[in-house]
């Protein structure tokens, strides 16, 4: 049988990137640490978290610690690694892992690079006890106007599958939505259920 390049087509395609879900215990309690990207990168005023795209050789946990230790101007040592959180991909194959730790450094003593304008927390309880906002946005298909219609059962009649894409919001301030807000919610909920 031909080999089959399916798979080689699609994971050639996937654009590979890492964050870290950094928890930092301010006044006793745990909070999640969030920067707020600069104005020179893409994306400038959003609200992320730590990470970005994977490097040769480097696998995404890797990944994930660098970008955290630049980004934060952390030592390898100011983390404490505790494991796997989620993960997403979009249709513009965006493939994002998340990984979670512990930041062992006061919050006052945090600094940052270039990439980030500022960083702020947010109550873990405080997460906890209010979910985000789901925003439910319906993909459109948009056919190019020479599209065969004719050719197709039903013609521009044919139904065609509808998929969606859930956007999530917190209310914050600053605002955190989007993918962190996604990959934040699904934290949380793993959190919740491992405290159980």
């Amino acid at each position: 049988m031909k080999k089959l390049l399916v798979d080689d087509d699609f994971y050639n395609k996937l654009r590979n990137f890492a964050v870290f879900i950094p928890i930092i215990e301010i006044d006793g309690k745990d909070h999640i640490l969030l920067e707020v990207r600069s104005a020179h990168i893409s994306q400038p005023g959003e609200v992320s978290f730590p990470g970005g795209r994977l490097e040769k050789d480097e696998d995404f946990k890797e990944a994930a610690l660098r970008e955290t230790m630049e980004e934060l101007c952390l030592d390898y040592n100011d983390i404490e690694y505790m494991g796997y959180s989620s993960m997403s991909l979009n249709s513009s194959y965006r493939h994002v892992k998340s990984f979670y730790g512990r930041i062992k450094k006061n919050f006052e003593d945090i600094k940052y690079n270039e990439e980030v304008e500022s960083v702020f927390a947010v109550d873990i309880d405080y997460l906890k006890d209010n979910p985000p906002i789901r925003y439910r946005s319906p993909y459109k298909v948009d056919y190019p106007e020479d599209f065969p219609f004719d050719k197709i059962p039903n013609g521009q009649e044919y139904r065609a599958w509808r998929g969606y894409s859930d956007l999530y919001f917190y209310d914050t301030e600053p605002v955190i939505w989007g993918l962190t807000a996604r990959l934040l919610k699904n934290f949380i909920e793993s959190w919740v259920i491992d405290e159980k």
